[in-house]
């Protein structure tokens, strides 16, 4: 798989995850500190599905931890707080696949 193929999985879970809760009025509604626990217990979820062998269930978890992760950064988008100093906002920010050079390393911002 490539990255932006995974990076679209992601954003179909985010997809699904807005349908099922509420979408970003949940989101912005949620502490941080509340994401941060969701994100460790899905986490935790995939390490013991590893060690059981079951990389498609671990993986499946994987995938909801990163839409996890999104939803968090884009509630504190959303609150205008926590933006690293030099990281694109906005039009100008593009993730690796959408547009964008390919990676190296990483995601890819331009």
């Amino acid at each position: 798989m490539t990255t932006q193929s995974v990076l679209a999985e992601v954003g179909a879970e985010r997809t699904r995850q807005d349908a099922q809760w509420g979408g970003e009025e949940r989101d912005d509604a949620l502490p941080l500190a509340s994401f941060v626990q969701l994100i460790g217990d899905y986490a935790a979820w995939a390490r013991v599905k590893a060690r059981e062998g079951s990389n498609v269930e671990a993986r499946q978890r994987l995938v909801q931890v990163a839409a996890l992760a999104v939803a968090a950064v884009e509630a504190l988008d959303r609150r205008g707080s926590a933006r690293a100093e030099g990281t694109p906002s906005g039009e100008n920010a593009k993730v690796a696949g959408e547009g964008s050079a390919p990676r190296s390393g990483g995601l890819s911002w331009e």
